[in-house]
């Protein structure tokens, strides 16, 4: 079994799938000043999305009460996993770095999410070396998508909670803390796309977990897609 991993690493780093992915990892590194049209990158960001989303479907409807009983386990792990990452790189942003915690909350987020970037290199790479994957890998992508945004949310609702943010975040003890006022007090307005009520108009509990931003996390454009493929397939 060592062997064999030896021989798919050593043998496919220099694939041409991952030589373009190493070559775009490079330039921002090297600041090339290359601007990919934004329009071409939403095209293929949709096409891949669906095409992965209903591959996936197809194989899913072939899968027996048992293997699909077996990947909803592993969709339940998947789930908690990433969950439990985007906790514990709050946890340790906040001690070993002097990030804002409303910045450490942020970042927590997106290591409590999955890559469809990196999903798309992997099923390349397999592909290329004529591995085989679970069918149901598309939903998991699907599903692992979705702790991040939770645990962002939650994290930052626990902040305003605590009555104490001030207008651009910031918290007690933070160099830019500026509080709202001679007192003090919570974050009067928040941006419109956290609700559609003013802030005082609603309870600190729903400030963040609201119809509209529960909407967008489960039904954002990235999930539709992917979601909508699995399901025509």
């Amino acid at each position: 079994m060592l062997q064999a991993f030896w021989f798919n690493f050593t043998h496919n780093l220099f694939k041409p799938l991952l030589l373009f992915f190493y070559m775009g990892f490079a330039i921002p590194l090297l600041k090339v000043p290359l601007e990919f049209p934004k329009a071409i990158y939403q095209g293929l960001t949709i096409y891949l999305l669906i095409s992965i989303g209903w591959h996936g479907g197809e194989e899913l409807a072939s899968l027996s009460m048992s293997d699909l009983a077996r990947a909803s386990g592993f969709m339940v792990i998947g789930f908690l996993a990433n969950t439990i990452i985007g906790l514990s790189a709050y946890f340790i942003l906040r001690k070993a770095t002097p990030l804002r915690q409303i910045d450490a909350a942020t970042v927590a987020g997106y290591y409590g999410s999955d890559s469809a970037g990196t999903f798309v290199t992997c099923l390349g790479v397999l592909t290329a070396a004529n591995i085989a994957y679970a069918s149901f890998m598309p939903v998991l992508l699907a599903v692992m998508e979705i702790p991040g945004c939770l645990v962002a949310l939650y994290l930052v609702s626990r902040l305003r909670a605590t009555g104490t943010m001030d207008a651009r975040g910031n918290m007690p003890g933070e160099s830019l803390y500026k509080l709202n006022g001679e007192t003090g007090h919570e974050l009067d307005v928040l941006p419109e796309s956290l609700g559609d009520s003013p802030a005082e108009d609603l309870p600190k509990s729903a400030r963040v977990f609201n119809k509209k931003v529960l909407h967008e996390i489960f039904l954002n454009p990235g999930l539709f897609m992917l979601f909508g493929g699995i399901i025509i397939g």
